[in-house]
């Protein structure tokens, strides 16, 4: 196989810059090699971690004996109503090209750090828009059979923040997303910070490339755009997700949004602003535990950054302090939103 062979470890593909080593760290830039390096890895029953663009994972300090496989695979097809990209494609490239050729729709998602193979693992979303909205199947391997698939959206369960792939994450490797394509330059105003910046209403058709630099500039003020001169944007972006709680949970003054028509809570439950309730339980902007590298970020209060050489061990502390004073504060429990590989935040002191 046509495959490199890296000198390197975890903390250097990950936007967090944590994690140990591995036994092998292999990049892979086509499809097949994927597919033929994944099963040989099943065959000798080799354990086995799949990254992408390492944006929203948190990898253990603790070496890992195994095989990682980079997924760096590359292509875009484009067709007439639909859009096949390969796994290993950069997800913001690939948005300002949609952009570019007419299709203004993949512009609330812009700026987002990471691959396009792991868009609907995380069901990612942003300013009114999941990317659930626009997938239209997911190619896949089936690590259990060793047989690539083509999965419908139904078929891949999405949630909020979370998918099949999320739930099960040893069962399947993204190979690639088909998109489906819907022509126009122009986009609706769904989110109010957004709206506000851009001076207009909410509800409100504005040109979809200015969406774009507006989207651009929301995300950099905190930190959410790579920017190697920023340590702030060290991190996974938001490590916990909204809370969905029942009505009569909701604190009083913490911002609420109301769940999506087909959700079957939706006229008993409200998603609740997980920054509010970290800034109100004492967790400001800038906080750290002791001399940690690691700190909730100065810009966002839902990004854990990692300032200099901290640890997955200083950030998962961290991530578990915050969870605890949240549910101190108010019995609600934050959920974490990046995937954690060989790693876990501590379970809350209730």
């Amino acid at each position: 196989m046509a495959v490199e062979f890296l000198d390197t470890s975890l903390r250097e593909l990950t936007t967090i810059r944590v994690g140990g080593g591995a036994d092998r760290i292999i990049r892979v830039t086509t499809e097949p090699e994927l597919v033929e390096l994944v099963s040989e890895c099943s065959h000798l029953a080799s354990p086995t971690l799949i990254v992408g663009g390492g944006s929203n994972v948190v990898c253990s300090d603790q070496y890992f004996p195994g095989t990682v496989i980079v997924v760096a695979t590359t292509g875009i097809e484009w067709g007439e109503s639909t859009v096949r990209v390969s796994a290993g494609e950069n997800w913001d490239s690939f948005v300002q090209q949609a952009v570019e050729r007419g299709y203004g729709a993949f512009t609330p998602l812009s700026g987002i750090p990471g691959s396009v193979g792991a868009t609907p693992i995380q069901n990612i979303g942003a300013y009114g828009m999941e990317i659930a909205d626009v997938i239209h199947r997911v190619t896949v391997l089936d690590r259990e059979t060793l047989y690539q698939m083509e999965l419908e959206p139904a078929d891949c369960d999405f949630g909020y923040r979370t998918s099949v792939f999320k739930r099960t994450p040893q069962r399947y490797v993204v190979l690639g997303v088909t998109f489906t394509l819907l022509p126009t330059t122009v986009i609706d105003v769904v989110y109010p910070q957004l709206a506000e910046i851009m001076g207009v209403a909410v509800g409100d058709t504005v040109d979809a490339q200015a969406v774009r630099e507006s989207v651009l500039a929301l995300r950099g003020a905190k930190s959410m755009v790579l920017d190697s001169a920023d340590a702030d944007s060290n991190s996974t972006g938001s490590f916990f997700i909204n809370p969905t709680v029942p009505h009569n949970m909701a604190p009083e003054g913490c911002p609420s949004y109301a769940l999506k028509a087909h959700d079957p809570r939706v006229s008993t439950h409200v998603k609740l602003s997980a920054a509010w309730l970290i800034e109100q339980a004492g967790i400001t902007k800038g906080f750290r535990l002791g001399e940690s590298d690691v700190r909730v970020s100065a810009n966002h209060s839902l990004a854990i950054a990692n300032t200099d050489s901290g640890t997955a061990a200083q950030v998962l502390e961290l991530a578990g302090h915050m969870r605890q004073r949240v549910f101190d504060a108010w019995g609600i429990e934050l959920e974490v939103e990046p995937v954690l590989l060989n790693c876990s935040v501590s379970e809350l002191v209730r």
